[in-house]
């Protein structure tokens, strides 16, 4: 490791990149292209020959960097060890569960869960006991889980082995970490956040705490969502000692990629330093766009904007717009921005689009925002469902059988409207935001079986399914 004094304006895996680049040897080493000499010609030009010189195994010199580089992303993200990940937040979920549970273990998990985690559950063994979230009717909003809820539940259940909750939520809501991280430490349980949305939060007053600053123990960031690294690249974070560093070391040692993509290593290092150094500055320019966005959006007719005035604990820098009053659903709005307006959101749901601003995002974004949304009503040819509809969330689905148990089970395929009262073998999920309507193990229910067939027919896309079309689903046999 470098003996050198290590500060937040260094960048080792930068500086490890650079000096690569001048490097002149004989490769006998992976990957196959040997540093662009193999590269099809058409990529390279698309590129361009840097990119491919870089294109790196872990060799010494990338190692000692990585460590340096992780060491730099712990202080300033506040953890006591950070593991930087190319294969995004869902490892980060996975290794979270599998570090913490073992098969038969009960795991306290919110409902609004990304299907990451239920994936970890397959992986694990570990039983479910699902968390019911609140819920605001006039956003058609999911809150998360309350402090009273988790206490309720850990009440019921002190057996439990760890819990995982999410926050921020793909809608910017935050959950009272502070309160629930101290409901579960004192029952000496771990707290385990996915917070792939949260990986500026900590940088500025005006911003919700990060996870780490309320408590939690381990901790998944998205870095590449809002913090300016390369998609597919995370961090997770640990804190305190209720969960052994070794065991995070294993778990990570079965779901990390053995051959970390460099790019990714390379641009979770420069974002820490951008965020350490910058992220104040930076995000009081995005906050200021936020603020103008939702004033000049809640100006215009039949349109709503969540803000804190609404949710207390909301991130301001994510964008929720209703647009139900108009008489569309988002994902027809969604589709006349992408195809005429030259605006596209980050998520369209029935009644809603959701915009994320971060550092990246100028004041001619912002203008290009308001203008579509200025234009939207002229092209509406017709609405689509009466504009007095109430949206209102499916009650919660009855767990029958542990992931693990229903994905290694018999299965056979129905169609779907004679499988309400079956058993899924697969999860549903509208996509994004990528939390299960019906996950794995669990009662289909009529309600949930209409909510599919809406959004499909409002032209969401629903991942998961082994039939793209939502006529059959894959049931226990």
């Amino acid at each position: 490791m470098n003996q050198n004094p290590l500060n937040q304006n260094s960048v080792p895996l930068l500086e490890a990149a650079r000096r690569y680049l001048s490097i002149d040897h004989a490769a006998f080493y992976t990957p196959g292209h040997k540093r662009s000499r193999g590269i099809n010609h058409e990529l390279l030009e698309l590129f361009g020959k840097s990119v491919f010189q870089l294109d790196l195994p872990e060799l010494p010199e990338i190692e000692e960097a990585i460590a340096d580089a992780e060491i730099l992303a712990a202080t300033a993200y506040g953890s006591d060890r950070t593991w930087f990940l190319t294969n995004g937040s869902t490892c980060g979920v996975q290794a979270m569960l599998l570090a913490t549970c073992q098969e038969g273990d009960k795991v306290l998990i919110g409902r609004n869960c990304h299907k990451s985690a239920i994936a970890a559950l397959v992986l694990t063994g570990a039983e479910p006991i699902y968390l019911p979230t609140e819920y605001l009717p006039e956003f058609d909003l999911d809150l998360g889980v309350s402090p009273t809820t988790l206490d309720l539940f850990l009440q019921k259940h002190p057996d439990t082995k760890a819990v995982l909750l999410v926050s921020p939520n793909y809608f910017g809501v935050c959950g009272e970490l502070a309160k629930m991280a101290a409901i579960v430490h004192a029952k000496n349980i771990p707290l385990l956040v996915d917070a792939a949305h949260g990986a500026h939060l900590g940088f500025h007053g005006d911003l919700p705490i990060s996870a780490l600053q309320a408590g939690a123990d381990l901790v998944v960031q998205s870095t590449h969502k809002v913090a300016g690294s390369l998609t597919q690249s995370s961090m997770l974070h640990v804190k305190g000692d209720r969960i052994a560093i070794d065991r995070i070391d294993r778990a990570l040692q079965i779901l990390r990629s053995s051959s970390p993509n460099l790019f990714l290593m390379i641009s979770l290092d420069v974002a820490r330093r951008q965020m350490a150094i910058e992220g104040r500055e930076l995000l009081t320019e995005t906050l200021r766009l936020s603020n103008e966005a939702r004033s000049q959006l809640s100006k215009l007719p039949s349109l709503r904007t969540l803000s804190q005035a609404e949710v207390s604990t909301l991130d301001p820098t994510r964008l929720t717009v209703m647009v139900d009053r108009l008489g569309i659903t988002g994902f027809e709005a969604d589709a006349l921005f992408h195809s005429q307006l030259g605006v596209m959101a980050e998520m369209p749901t029935l009644s809603q689009l959701v915009f994320i601003l971060s550092l990246g995002n100028h004041q001619a974004d912002v203008d290009r925002l308001v203008l579509a949304f200025q234009q939207l009503p002229s092209h509406i040819k017709e609405p689509s469902f009466r504009t007095d509809r109430q949206f209102s969330p499916i009650s919660m689905p009855i767990p029958r059988l542990t992931p693990r148990v229903a994905y290694f089970a018999q299965s056979e395929r129905l169609d779907l409207p004679q499988a309400i009262g079956r058993i899924s073998a697969e999860s549903l999920c509208p996509y994004p935001p990528g939390i299960p309507l019906i996950c794995i193990g669990e009662e289909i229910t009529a309600e949930t079986v209409n909510l599919l067939q809406a959004i499909a027919r409002s032209g969401g896309i629903v991942n998961g399914a082994s039939d793209a079309s939502l006529a059959t689903i894959r049931v226990v046999k």
